[in-house]
């Protein structure tokens, strides 16, 4: 193994904990426990079924962040970088790889955190790196630094912007927002729906 694959062999992990928003906690607890007890009560079984959809969606909420938790990883090894969420995993090789960045963590992707690392392939797709964050870390830039040079060894060539890759990422960050937007458009007409039908 060459100095160069030593180098670049590391995990990053859960370090510090996450602090759980206490209001969401509250909403969480109140909502699942209204639904558990309307649901086992109710005598109109027309309305068990919504309420069912709505405790499961709420409890698979639950579950995805304890597995993120628990599962969560960022691997970087010699044949690239693997992203380990709740559920899946994703493997980027270094020759598919365009850029590692540090993005605001506007979207409150990664709780606490004011920064949050994504890695762009040449098709434009961003992965969140879990844990790869300025709560995680203690000295975030740094590390990322460090983490882009030693990439950049092992990968044989600099970090350099393409304009191609670049309209490439701009387009699926414009397809995120309507996708977002979409989806909450959805939700509001659904719960609209959910209380003129109730």
């Amino acid at each position: 193994m060459s100095g160069i694959e030593r180098e670049i062999e590391r995990e990053y992990g859960r370090r510090r904990t996450l602090s759980i928003v206490w209001w969401q906690a509250v909403v969480n607890v109140v909502i699942g426990g209204y639904l558990v007890l309307d649901a086992s009560t109710n005598p109109y079984v027309s309305r068990r079924g919504a309420e069912i959809v709505v405790l499961a969606l709420l409890l698979g909420k639950i579950v995805l962040v304890l597995l993120y938790r628990q599962r969560g990883r960022t691997i970087v090894g010699a044949q690239g970088i693997r992203a380990r969420n709740a559920v899946r995993t994703v493997t980027r090789s270094w020759q598919d790889i365009y850029d590692i960045r540090a993005e605001l963590n506007t979207g409150g992707r990664t709780e606490n955190a004011e920064w949050a690392t994504y890695v762009y392939g040449d098709d434009g797709r961003r992965t969140l790196l879990p844990y790869f964050d300025d709560w995680q870390l203690p000295d975030f830039h740094a590390e990322l630094a460090d983490l882009r040079d030693t990439a950049a060894q092992h990968r044989g060539m600099a970090w350099e912007l393409r304009p191609e890759v670049e309209d490439r990422i701009r387009l699926r960050a414009r397809h995120r927002m309507v996708s977002a937007a979409v989806l909450v458009t959805g939700l509001i007409a659904a719960a609209a729906a959910f209380v003129v039908m109730a």
